[in-house]
């Protein structure tokens, strides 16, 4: 089936993020004196929805906060953060984007962050010339590994799904793509490296690889 539309994951793909979120997840821990280290959080909780982590943590550590408080909590200290200093992009980011809008390919973005975290992102990095629909966890019920996000955005785009592929850094994300019955790159960086992205139909080292891959595709 011939390609026309590329969907790109936010965090760990297009931006470098996933450093960003260890780093307050260990703040917030530290200060109920649990330790948090990057092991753990590549193993468990690296690409997995926000509010996910906060309900594994509070039930893994038997935190004295329910598992909304620590969400809250969570989101502040990422908002506060963000304000200050967007979270920077990854290599060959928005020059991806132009590769496939010049090839013709129509591009999208379906992520598990909330949309003023996806909005920082768009402005800091000037994204918003090359996507033409974006899907955050605050436009749909269900956040990845459920497909909702990919399905919304395939919708936006007008494609099916056998017309459009993904390009994502984690296991969740990979499933929800497969769940939304599309292709799925997995770009491989380093806080990838915890994942089983073996379910991706294709691996590639990069962003720059990707694009060339889905223009090979059309």
């Amino acid at each position: 089936m011939s390609l026309h539309g590329i969907i790109f994951d936010h965090d760990g793909t297009l931006v470098d993020s996933e450093g960003v979120h260890f780093s307050i997840w260990q703040e917030i821990l530290a200060g109920m004196s649990v330790g948090f280290t990057k092991e753990a959080y590549l193993l468990h909780y690296c690409g997995v929805p926000t509010r996910k982590n906060a309900e594994d943590l509070v039930a893994q550590h038997n935190l004295p906060i329910t598992a909304d408080e620590l969400y809250r909590t969570k989101q502040q200290r990422l908002e506060q953060r963000l304000a200050a200093t967007p979270f920077p992009a990854m290599p060959g980011a928005r020059d991806a984007m132009v590769q496939c809008r010049q090839a013709g390919l129509k591009v999208g973005i379906a992520t598990g962050a909330n949309r003023f975290e996806l909005d920082t992102s768009i402005a800091a990095h000037n994204f918003g010339d090359f996507v033409q629909a974006a899907t955050t966890r605050d436009d749909v019920t269900r956040s990845k590994p459920a497909p909702d996000t990919y399905l919304r955005t395939l919708e936006q785009l007008q494609l099916p799904a056998t017309e459009a592929i993904a390009v994502e850094d984690s296991t969740t994300g990979i499933a929800a793509a497969k769940a939304a019955g599309m292709r799925c790159i997995a770009v491989a960086y380093e806080f990838a490296k915890g994942q089983d992205l073996s379910a991706a139909d294709y691996h590639v080292d990069d962003l720059s690889a990707a694009a060339a891959l889905a223009i090979s595709l059309q």
